[in-house]
């Protein structure tokens, strides 16, 4: 996400000329006017995050100014810039819904500071309106993808569990959703007003970890050369998703651990004591419980974790529902690159339906996305879907029968090379016979060049 767009406003001009700059050296996107009246006007076009303004200033005070913008833009971020003798009217400026204040003369680092923490923010707020427009799509009751007895579980339990406070544990296989279910527990709770942050566990070392979570002071490690507060202090009121909490560390385990049982947490470096009021939503696609009894994650944050277990079902499980998301990715891919959506045969749902979906509900996806590609504009055909080579199913084996004269007594790899040879003699194309087999043409050619065969 790019920069927040800054206006400055102070009714010296040098004083707003001489943080533009300052700010636009940074890569701020930011603009000053000398006058408040005028400013105001300017935040009614729109496009200002942050406002950065001066707190005496003659015709219109920097109060009177913060009251009209936060009435006209409740979601703008001000931060008031005062002399030391006005120390008073930047704490009532905060009470009235300011951001910070700076005392003059500006110290550029802590206004870098202020500044970063609001980028957070706002980057947070992009993200969970991003989130919740998918849960909408995904989740909502109207556009629910699945009908599936498993599917119908699934939402009824995230309605149950979602308006509590509840930890939850998320656990299934890789490509099923979790991140979705996540999202919708905190679009339909009471903290869904407040930030949803995502941290994935298992894409960090353990001292990284650490710091991305309870944050850090200045000088805690080389290249701390600033305070930084952690993905709880962010979420604070709001929810924490930690998604592969499996991969966690044994000693960053212990010390989510008092997080869950107590609220409280130190920063990497520091003595003093923060609280956070966070609900904790984890995901992993392992299976915790075998996890503890091999000695690789702790029994008591388990415990924790495992108030509501949500076990994802497998794509391969709920077959029934191919259909409906195909089409629901037809429709998207239709809408984004404007044109009508076209919906393949039933020979295509029955050859997706036979596939085993070890990469589930992501990889249906981006297999439609491709076949999207080769079918370049017209309905998606067999030989589009380049599926991989456990494609080979016992159904498709049996519906290919008349390919082949006897099975008694024959192998299955020789029973496979009958039936791609009689499918090559009869149709010539290798295209074609991988569409009536159910197999990809590079499977095709690999097995002729295994077998010393010309491609």
């Amino acid at each position: 996400m790019d920069k927040p767009k800054i206006l400055v406003v102070d009714d010296e001009p040098r004083a707003v000329a001489g943080l533009v700059s300052l700010l636009q050296h940074d890569g701020y996107p930011a603009e000053g006017i000398s006058n408040p009246q005028k400013a105001l006007e300017r935040l009614q076009t729109g496009g200002i995050d942050i406002l950065l303004s001066d707190l005496k200033m003659p015709g219109m005070s920097g109060l009177e100014l913060l009251q009209q913008a936060k009435n006209m833009t409740p979601s703008l971020n001000v931060v008031m810039i005062t002399g030391q003798g006005s120390v008073d009217d930047a704490v009532m400026a905060m009470k009235q819904g300011a951001e910070d204040y700076l005392t003059k003369p500006v110290n550029i680092d802590e206004l870098e500071i202020i500044l970063e923490r609001i980028w957070d923010k706002i980057s947070l707020l992009h993200q969970n309106q991003a989130w919740r427009a998918s849960w909408q799509k995904q989740f909502s009751r109207e556009g629910f993808i699945g009908r599936t007895p498993q599917m119908e579980r699934l939402f009824h339990t995230i309605q149950e569990v979602a308006a509590t406070s509840a930890t939850v544990l998320i656990e299934g296989e890789t490509g099923t959703g979790k991140e979705l279910v996540a999202s919708s527990l905190h679009a339909l709770s009471l903290r869904a007003d407040k930030p949803l942050v995502a941290v994935n566990c298992a894409a960090l070392t353990e001292g990284l970890l650490e710091s991305e979570l309870f944050g850090h002071v200045r000088g805690a490690f080389t290249g701390a050369i600033r305070d930084k507060r952690g993905k709880f202090a962010l979420a604070d009121g709001g929810t924490l998703f930690l998604d592969e909490i499996g991969e966690m560390p044994f000693a960053i385990q212990a010390k989510l651990l008092r997080v869950l049982v107590s609220g409280e947490y130190q920063r990497v470096g520091g003595e003093q004591t923060h609280y956070a009021d966070v609900r904790i939503i984890a995901a992993t696609n392992k299976k915790l419980r075998q996890e503890v009894e091999q000695g690789r994650f702790r029994e008591d944050l388990y415990y924790r974790l495992n108030v509501v277990l949500i076990s994802l079902p497998l794509l391969r499980e709920r077959v029934d529902d191919i259909p409906l998301l195909v089409k629901y990715f037809i429709d998207q891919a239709a809408s984004r690159d404007q044109h009508l959506p076209l919906y393949p045969d039933a020979e295509i749902y029955r050859r997706l339906q036979n596939y085993s979906w070890p990469g589930n509900v992501r990889e249906l996806e981006n297999i439609i996305e491709r076949a999207l590609i080769y079918a370049k504009g017209r309905p998606i055909q067999a030989a589009d879907l380049a599926l991989p080579a456990q494609d080979v199913t016992l159904s498709t084996v049996t519906d290919s029968s008349a390919y082949v004269d006897d099975y008694q007594g024959v192998t299955l790899k020789e029973m496979e090379k009958r039936m791609i040879l009689r499918a090559l003699e009869r149709t010539k194309n290798k295209r074609q016979a991988a569409s009536e087999l159910g197999v990809s043409v590079r499977k095709i050619e690999y097995r002729l060049k295994e077998w010393g065969m010309k491609k």
